[in-house]
C-alpha cells in the first residue's frame, strides 16, 4: 500500500513539473485563486500576467492551476475598399402638384 502512495506522489509531482514547464509568454493561464490572464514575462519562479489591459500581476509559478497554449494569430485577408463603402442612396423624389 505504501508503494502505491509513493507512486501517486511521484505522478503528481511530475504533472506539476510539466505544468510549470509549459508556461510560456503569450499563454493564457488560470491561477488557483480563479484569476485568468495572459503571461507577459516569466522568470525562474515568478510570472507576470495581464488580467485586463493595463493590469499586471506578479505571481509565483506554483499559483498556476491550468495553462492554455498560446494560440497562433491568423491573419485575415484585408477587405477590399469597395466592400467598406456603403451603397449609394437614391435621391428622394417629391411628388408635389
Amino acid at each position: 500500500m505504501i508503494f502505491f502512495m509513493v507512486m501517486s506522489n511521484k505522478k503528481r509531482k511530475k504533472q506539476a513539473e510539466e505544468l510549470q514547464s509549459s508556461i510560456a509568454v503569450g499563454s493564457s493561464v488560470m491561477l488557483t485563486s480563479g484569476i485568468f490572464g495572459k503571461v507577459i514575462s516569466s522568470d525562474s519562479d515568478r510570472i507576470v500576467i495581464e488580467s485586463t489591459p493595463g493590469t499586471k500581476l506578479s505571481v509565483n509559478k506554483l499559483a498556476v492551476r491550468s495553462v492554455e497554449a498560446a494560440k497562433p494569430v491568423e491573419k485575415k485577408p484585408a477587405a477590399s475598399a469597395a466592400a467598406k463603402k456603403p451603397a449609394a442612396k437614391k435621391p428622394a423624389v417629391s411628388k408635389t402638384k
